[in-house]
């Protein structure tokens, strides 16, 4: 695996990163307990705001690798804070990015965590974009158990520091790999992908009707 986090990370950063988020933030993480303690596996989800990938990390009981657009790692000093937290690039033009493809593959098989957000782009208004088929070639090749998650609030950190509503982490059920093989049987990566996004989707349903 040509990508590694930092001990600086996991001893220092992300314990700090975890008080920061729960006190301005008011983080609220569900279903975390579902999550495996041994083993590779993928976590999927919406995504809305920057604050992303570093919020599902603190929420995370174990050691995290995202992948971060590419544009970000041009400057040396944020390029390396990124690398120090499990990040590796993406380039985002591309349909298929191999490199990317291949990092992540190596992650899960190497027996860590793995997080992507399907869309490949935030989402400007809040709303659901198609699935890219990603995530279906990373599930498929590695075999591992996904679960899906769904982001809310990380889109207002102003909102949140204010107290008009917190960052929220939930958690869905494991979508075992014969599911995701079976997926793939019917319509390849971008089945499984769509299938993935979909699963996000009932989270949403199901936590929006347990506000009301």
């Amino acid at each position: 695996m040509n990508v590694k986090r930092s001990l600086i990370t996991d001893i220092l950063i992300k314990p700090l990163a975890v008080i920061l988020s729960r006190v301005f933030f008011r983080l609220s993480v569900k279903g975390a307990r579902k999550l495996p303690r041994k083993g590779g596996f993928i976590l999927a989800g919406n995504h809305i705001s920057d604050f992303d990938p570093p919020i599902v990390g603190v929420s995370v009981p174990r050691a995290a690798y995202f992948m971060a657009k590419s544009e970000l790692f041009k400057n040396p000093f944020y390029g390396s804070l990124l690398k120090m937290m499990g990040a590796f690039p993406v380039y985002r033009r591309s349909t298929v990015n191999s490199s990317a493809l291949k990092t992540s593959e190596d992650v899960v098989n190497s027996g860590n965590v793995l997080i992507i957000f399907p869309e490949g782009t935030r989402s400007k208004d809040g709303k659901m974009l198609p699935a890219k088929p990603g995530v279906g070639y990373i599930a498929n090749n590695t075999g591992a158990p996904v679960y899906p998650f769904m982001l809310s609030g990380t889109d207002d950190p102003a909102g949140a520091l204010l107290f008009k509503h917190r960052f929220k982490v939930v958690f869905g059920d494991q979508i075992k790999p014969e599911t995701v093989r079976a997926l793939n049987e019917q319509g390849g990566p971008k089945k499984i992908a769509e299938y993935i996004m979909d699963k996000v989707k009932e989270i949403n349903e199901t936590t929006t009707k347990g506000t009301h």
